[in-house]
This record gives C-alpha cells, sequence and structure tokens, in this order.
C-alpha cells in the first residue's frame, strides 16, 4: 500500500485563519487599506521597531529597501552565492550589480567571505538569516555599511537591540507565518521609516499588500508563539533520535535557530541529493535541496572562490519540519532518515 505523501512545506491554516479572511471579505474593503495598517503595526510591535512596511512579497519588500538606503545604477551589493534567486533578483531591481561572498561551515556568510569582496563601489550588505539560523549582525556592521537583514526564514525568531538598519520579511505560503504571498521590511530609524512609506506610495516597487492578505496575516501572528514552540519540540526530537552524522553541522548553531528548516548534513557514501530525494519520495517524503542553485553559477563565475557555498550545496538535504506535522510523519521521517544515511 502507498503511503500518503508528508509534503516538505505546508501552511497551518486553522478555522480562526479562515474566518479572519472571511469577515475581510464580508467587509467588501479587500484592498490595501486598515487592516494592512494594523498588521504593519503588529510586526513592529513584535519586533520592538519603530515601524514597518508591507510589501507584495519578500523580494519587493528587499528592493524598497534598497531604494531607502539610496542604492542605484553602478552600486554594488554583496550577498552570498548560497541563497535564493529572489535576493539577486531584488538588487537588480534597483538598478545595483549583486556581487557574490562565500559561506562557512554553518551556511551562514561571514564576515571573512564578505571582507574578500568589497571594493569601492560597494553600497551594502544584506546578510541573510538562511533556514533560521540567525548570523551575529553586530560582526558585520563593523564594515561601516548599511547592512539589510534578510530574515526572510527567520520571522520573529529573535528580537534584540537593532544593529542593522532594515530588517525584511517574507510571508509566502512556505514561511513560517504567511500571507499566501507578501512581505514587509522593518525600520527603527523613523527618518528611514518614512522614506520606505513614501517610496511604497509612489509605486517604484510595483505592488501592494491587501487587506485579505493582511487579515491572514494578523490572524497568524496571534498565536505565532506556539508555531515557535512546536518548531522547537519537532527540532529537539530530530536531535534526540536523528544519527549524529546527519545533525552534527546544524548542531553547532542550534542555540541560533529558530528551525525554519531542518537540514541534514549528508556525507559522500550517501550519495547525491537526487538520490535522496528519490530515496525519500519512495517512502512518500517530500525533501529539498538546501538552495535551488548557487548564484555564482548562473554568473558564469568558477566554483574555485566558493568552495564553502559548493561544499554545503552537494551535502545538504532538508526534511520536513512544520506545524500539522503529526507524530506518525514524524516517525516516518526520522526512520527514513535513520535508514538512508546508515545504509
Amino acid at each position: 500500500m502507498k503511503l500518503p505523501e508528508i509534503p516538505h512545506s505546508r501552511p497551518w491554516i486553522t478555522d480562526a485563519d479562515i474566518e479572519s479572511v472571511r469577515e475581510t471579505v464580508a467587509s467588501g474593503m479587500l484592498a490595501h487599506g486598515d487592516r494592512v495598517f494594523a498588521f504593519e503595526q503588529l510586526i513592529a510591535d513584535y519586533h520592538g521597531a519603530s515601524g514597518a512596511v508591507a510589501m507584495p512579497s519578500g523580494t519587493a519588500a528587499l528592493a524598497l529597501s534598497l531604494l531607502a538606503l539610496d542604492v542605484g545604477n553602478g552600486d554594488e551589493v554583496v550577498l552570498p552565492t548560497y541563497t535564493c534567486n529572489s535576493v539577486a533578483a531584488a538588487v537588480r531591481a534597483v538598478g545595483a550589480t549583486p556581487i557574490y561572498c562565500d559561506v562557512g561551515d554553518e551556511w551562514l556568510m561571514t564576515p571573512q567571505s564578505v571582507s574578500a569582496v568589497l571594493t569601492s563601489k560597494t553600497k551594502a550588505i544584506i546578510l541573510i538569516h538562511i533556514f533560521g539560523i540567525f548570523a551575529d549582525a553586530r560582526t558585520f556592521a563593523e564594515f561601516g555599511l548599511p547592512v539589510v537583514e534578510d530574515a526572510c526564514q527567520a520571522f520573529g525568531g529573535r528580537r534584540q537591540e537593532a544593529t542593522s538598519e532594515l530588517t525584511v520579511f517574507s510571508f509566502h505560503a512556505t514561511k513560517c507565518l504567511t500571507t499566501g504571498e507578501g512581505g514587509a521590511v522593518a525600520a527603527h530609524d523613523k527618518t528611514l521609516l518614512k522614506k520606505l512609506q513614501q517610496l511604497r506610495d509612489s509605486n517604484r516597487i510595483p505592488g501592494r499588500m491587501t487587506d485579505v492578505q493582511a487579515a491572514l496575516g494578523i490572524s497568524q501572528l496571534s498565536r505565532y508563539a506556539e508555531f515557535l514552540q512546536i518548531r522547537q519540540a519537532q527540532a529537539n526530537r530530530y536531535f534526540s533520535n536523528l544519527p549524529p552524522t546527519a545533525t552534527m553541522r546544524l548542531g553547532a548553531v542550534r542555540s541560533c535557530s529558530m528551525f525554519f528548516r531542518f537540514p541534514l548534513t549528508l556525507n559522500d557514501r550517501n550519495g547525491s541529493f537526487e538520490d535522496a530525494r528519490q530515496f525519500f519520495a519512495k517512502r512518500g517524503i517530500a525533501v529539498r535541496q538546501g538552495v535551488d542553485t548557487l548564484l555564482h553559477r548562473e554568473s558564469g563565475h568558477s566554483d574555485a572562490s566558493f568552495p564553502g557555498a559548493v561544499a554545503r550545496f552537494n551535502e545538504t538535504v532538508s526534511i520536513p519540519l512544520r506545524p500539522g506535522l503529526t507524530e506518525g510523519e514524524l516517525d516516518r521521517v526520522i526512520d527514513t532518515v535513520s535508514a538512508y544515511v546508515g545504509s
């Protein structure tokens, strides 16, 4: 008998979420309005920011952030090659050039990898908190350049005194908190916040979040603490039951993660990602590669300058971790990982 599939990612939608959206639709106020403004305030309050500006996607929020920092034609923006191609797309959207740096042992960009690619044209650094693992923003602020924290995979996992100019979030359906599509940028500086609002209203970056989307976000945020608790509990269970060789790399940054993803580290004898994907698929479990591609390859750059990213790309497999997984599904994932790593 074929086992029911365990999706890698799926939003956790409750009756309360559905009712929040239903009430908004019934009100007839569907476009950008009061619910968006309320959602922006909740985002800002949650992160201790001066304010937030909602956008139609995380990519749009990132592009808006760069515009607010006066990044444009002729400028360079540093970002890791090991990230989503939407980050590079946001840089190009404002006319700037993405400059790729390598990553370290735990998938994160490092001050050393950033320093290696800085030039006189560098206008900003995009610091990626990949998989929900937080990099130390303070070490990047020392370069004296604006730092935009990309927390698209790390909403609400850490709240502390601001060390960066702006923080960007995504609310895509695969993210920890979802509005279906959508994003936002939070600012601690009121002058910068006003500039973000003016740029948004000028439609320099087309599109806006709707009240329908914001209604879902408000409902989701009302129980977001529970989301994070569930993710932490599932991660703890994985750490306790999976082979240490597969979790060792993530374990090194365990205290810095809010577990948007649970990336495993495989070795050469486990085969390629495709080998792993097929093995898990036969057992009804969907897994993903850490990132879809390395961005420097799309630009024709050699792998030689990115040894850390190439190694992480080849060895990383992300397994399901999300609210809504049943105890039985977690057991199946654990048994399948153990069988694969031990094969």
